[in-house]
């Protein structure tokens, strides 16, 4: 499963600068913490990941539309846990 954060990044730069995109990048970073623990106390995998792609933005359209993704949290067993349980 994977997790996207998205932010509508012009409008929070025109409001609050570049303090805004640094409280974007805190904000998404203590989800994306929180889902680490929650995927771990299920024994589950995590990883998080930084990264910038319109195609993301375009799959999620309309909604994420005019959006940004800020961060990506990939959550799941492996492809070693899964051929152990198989």
């Amino acid at each position: 499963m994977n997790v996207y954060c998205l932010a509508d990044l012009p409008r929070i730069l025109e409001r609050f600068g570049n303090r805004g995109y640094r409280a974007t990048q805190l904000e998404a970073g203590i989800i994306g913490g929180k889902l680490y623990l929650s995927a771990y106390a299920q024994r589950l995998g995590a990883t998080g990941l930084t990264f910038y792609d319109d195609d993301v933005t375009a799959f999620f359209s309309p909604h994420a539309a005019g959006k940004s993704v800020i961060f990506l949290i990939a959550l799941g067993r492996s492809a070693k846990q899964n051929a152990q349980r198989g």
